[in-house]
């Protein structure tokens, strides 16, 4: 018999994140496009944080997801999921905060 793999549960909870990290960035992509091109009346801030999140923050999430293995191996399992995490709350404030500002 073979080694088993994977040898964690990394991938899968890799995978399932994956799910969810890529569904909600397709949405707010769209959604934050829609919005970004509408003509609603926004301040400032609004419009920043709007701007901010949609071209730099679902990137980096998009690419702190993509970079697993990568990051694996040079901060270990706990901390990917840390790092993963800290985006994805950063990423999930922003949207939050900018959908309550434009209202």
């Amino acid at each position: 018999m073979g080694a088993n793999w994977p040898p964690s549960r990394f991938w899968q909870y890799w995978a399932l994140a994956g799910m969810v990290l890529l569904t909600a960035a397709f949405w707010w992509g769209i959604e934050g496009y829609a919005l970004a091109q509408g003509n609603v009346p926004r301040g400032q801030i609004a419009d920043g944080l709007l701007r901010f999140s949609v071209l730099i923050l679902t990137p980096a999430l998009l690419l702190a997801w993509l970079a697993a293995a990568w990051l694996r191996r040079r901060v270990g399992e706990g901390g990917y999921w840390q790092l993963l995490g800290v985006v994805a709350m950063i990423w999930t404030g922003s949207v939050v905060v900018t959908r309550i500002l434009i209202g």
